[in-house]
């Protein structure tokens, strides 16, 4: 089976289009670099039809085949032809085409490509409404070239379109017409550039004020201009997994090419990664932390990437307008026309309420790892303004929770990782007033304060230490106190802008395990409700619970289960004790990669039970690859080998009902560590599964309300 669309990606740049290798007008297929596209029209007709599909596919994320042959017509009978597309995105796009004869006669053939550019704004694709207030202006450069170009104002973008062999040009379509003898083959390659002439857009380079002007993350180009891997040798240095689980090791290999294709590079020495394909081609600031947590078995250089990036982009100000204020880490950072223009806050935008205590807890890990005390001297004033936020402006009332509430209008309403509107509700579906105080959010602070207290010690400064300490042992007892519903043996999900406690069983605790705020005689409750049949579905933790009234399997943060989810989750599960059940979350996450494309995991999928045979369901526009949930796998096996840094090496911990392992290459302190676990065969562990598993062939409860 063929997919309905390909994709192909390297960094910044990606292309989308049909299986046939077209890029349909008025879809969003196209050509997309620094949130613009650049093509939007890119359509191959054989003696002016159509061809016919045969088989397509990527080759690797940054390559796709599309194999066809030619529909019937005057000059053509039907299969006489085939037409090959090697697509490769190397800096630029390439399309090579083949063409052959299969026929025992001489065939003339034409060949007829037509281009259009409408160099729509991310924002714009995304809405379906596309209105551009600028002039687009199509060249005929030479005989071997044309050009489209769009001015409004100073922004400027073009794309510059060759062919390896002339066509005949006519303003946006090229022609080739060629007489093809008996098993004869003919080839050309079709090359698109973006080309950016635009108002400089704020700088990612480090250590710099944030409104230094620069340029977008560049397209990677090799000194003879052609081709780059956009593996960067990201893929050849990290460990390899030595496992009888084949879930694991497909998913795993998936996971690390995913990663790689995702990177931006930000200047010759620093990467990280972008959010998701298609539409978070771009920083973010909360993906790209949780990213690198997740991937630390991998090595330090994601982290570092995204450290010393996002310290360029934190905040010094206060501006509304962009959800800013000083020491803030940004959520989002955009180069298209809407946002170089002011007409969007997103050339900087700072609308979360956790990438800033979570800055901290990624320098800490980093750390952890590395032993690197000059990486955290030179961030010690990002680690400061990070602190000073979370004090101040993070907690503008006071009452010692850290809580957030929009002032840009044309901001988002919600500012955690769930940030649909609807996506903090009661229990009986009402939606809960801001400001809002996130659970989650509050173990994140917790664990950066206990992490910057580490760092302050080896800085030397322990009464710092010991006051950051005191700080976040208060906010972890007013934290088990004023979260905590005793009638639900549960975390409430928030505090509303009245500090009523939101009373919906959501996933959101499952991160306070992560962090480790949550007092440990309630560990157990809190491990035993998120498994339950209404949190678990058998692919996965649910983000809401399937009881409650705004439960709904195919939504985007009421009810879907996200990998990146379960793979914070079952390590705060690891981190209390609870290997067990740790072990059925990951398992049950691996099983469900298995039915993907690729083995990849989604950025989510839906929430309805698993059944005995079944399948896990797709959600409708779920970013594939999506940096965290590709993060996902590399955490689930940090967390089943029970590997973290002491100082001296890696402890581990053998989990009850884990495959067995052999990861060789694990980057630690500049050493290269090998770790295995013992494990289970794979027979025992389908055995165990079985039992292990209530979930399977259970009546989902969302149709148990019809």
């Amino acid at each position: 089976m063929v997919d309905k669309e390909i994709a192909v990606i390297e960094g910044n740049t990606f292309l989308l289009s049909d299986n046939l290798g077209d890029v349909a007008v008025g879809t969003p297929h196209g050509l997309y670099y620094a949130d613009t596209r650049f093509l939007s029209g890119f359509t191959l007709e054989l003696d002016d039809q159509a061809p016919l599909l045969l088989s397509s596919g990527n080759t690797d994320p940054a390559s796709a085949s599309f194999y066809a042959t030619n529909s019937v017509s005057d000059k053509l009978p039907q299969g006489c032809l085939s037409l090959i597309r090697e697509r490769c995105l190397r800096g630029a796009l390439h399309d090579d085409i083949t063409i052959v004869n299969h026929s025992n006669r001489r065939l003339d053939i034409k060949l007829a490509i037509t281009f259009s550019a409408d160099f729509a704004d991310i924002f714009e694709v995304r809405a379906g409404k596309i209105a551009k207030a600028g002039t687009v202006t199509i060249q005929h450069v030479d005989d071997n070239s044309l050009s489209f170009t769009y001015r409004r104002e100073e922004f400027r973008r073009s794309t510059l379109i060759s062919f390896s062999q002339p066509p005949r040009i006519e303003t946006n379509r090229a022609t080739f017409e060629f007489a093809l003898e008996p098993k004869e083959k003919w080839q050309t390659r079709v090359s698109v550039n973006p080309r950016l002439d635009h108002k400089p857009v704020y700088s990612v380079c480090t250590g710099e004020q944030p409104d230094t002007l620069l340029t977008p993350p560049s397209i990677a180009t090799s000194a003879n201009g052609g081709e780059v891997s956009s593996e960067n040798g990201f893929v050849r240095r990290v460990p390899v997994l030595l496992t009888d689980d084949a879930a694991l090791r497909f998913a795993y290999d998936r996971a690390v090419r995913d990663i790689a294709a995702l990177l931006l590079a930000i200047d010759s020495e620093h990467r990280l990664p972008a959010a998701g394909l298609p539409w978070y081609i771009a920083v973010f600031g909360r993906d790209s932390i949780i990213t690198a947590l997740q991937t630390m078995l991998l090595g330090p250089k994601l982290a570092i990437g995204a450290l010393r990036t996002l310290a360029g982009y934190q905040s010094r100000r206060i501006d509304p307008f962009r959800d800013e204020e000083p020491g803030k880490i940004p959520h989002e950072i955009r180069f298209g026309e809407l946002a170089s223009l002011d007409e969007v806050p997103h050339s900087r935008y700072y609308g979360t309420v956790d990438a800033t205590p979570l800055y901290v807890v990624l320098l800490s890990e980093t750390y952890r790892w590395t032993g690197d005390l000059q990486l955290v001297k030179s961030l010690l004033p990002n680690l400061e303004a990070a602190l000073s936020w979370i004090d101040t402006y993070g907690d503008e009332d006071g009452d010692g929770f850290v809580e957030y509430a929009r002032k840009s209008l044309l901001g988002l309403i919600n500012h955690g990782w769930k940030d649909s509107p609807d996506s903090v509700c009661f229990a009986d579906g009402s939606v809960a007033a801001t400001p809002i105080a996130l659970a989650e959010v509050q173990g994140y602070v917790y664990d950066a304060k206990v992490r910057a207290a580490e760092l302050y010690e080896a800085l030397g400064n322990r009464e710092r230490a010991e006051r950051l300490r005191a700080e976040a042992e208060s906010l972890k007892r007013r934290f088990n106190e004023a979260f905590w519903m005793p009638e639900e043996g549960f975390f409430a999900t928030a505090l509303d802008a009245d500090k009523n406690r939101v009373n919906s069983i959501t996933s959101n605790p499952g991160h306070c395990l992560w962090s480790g705020i949550v007092d440990e005689e309630k560990a157990r409750a809190v491990v035993e409700r998120l498994m339950a049949e209404d949190m678990f579905s058998g692919w996965g933790i649910r983000t809401l619970s399937a009881a409650s009234r705004a439960y709904n399997p195919i939504s985007y943060h009421n009810g879907s289960v996200w990998p990146h989810d379960n793979s914070l989750i079952a390590a705060g599960f690891l981190r209390y004790g609870f290997g067990y059940e740790a072990t059925r979350v990951i398992q049950a996450t691996l099983d469900a990669s298995a039915h993907f494309s690729h083995h990849r995991l989604p950025e989510l999928f839906a929430g309805y039970s698993r059944r005995e045979g079944g399948f896990p369901v797709e959600y409708l526009g779920a970013s594939a690859p999506q940096a965290w949930a590709s993060g996902a796998v590399v955490l689930m096996l940090q967390t089943l080998l029970g590997a973290r840094p002491n100082g001296k090496g890696l402890d581990t911990t053998w989990l009850n009902g884990a495959p067995q392992i052999h990861l060789v290459g694990v980057p630690y302190r500049g050493n290269r560590i090998e770790l295995s676990s013992p494990g289970t065969s794979s027979r025992e562990r389908a055995d165990e599964q079985q039992v292990a598993t209530p979930a399977l062939g259970i009546q989902d409860p969302y149709f148990a309300q019809d």
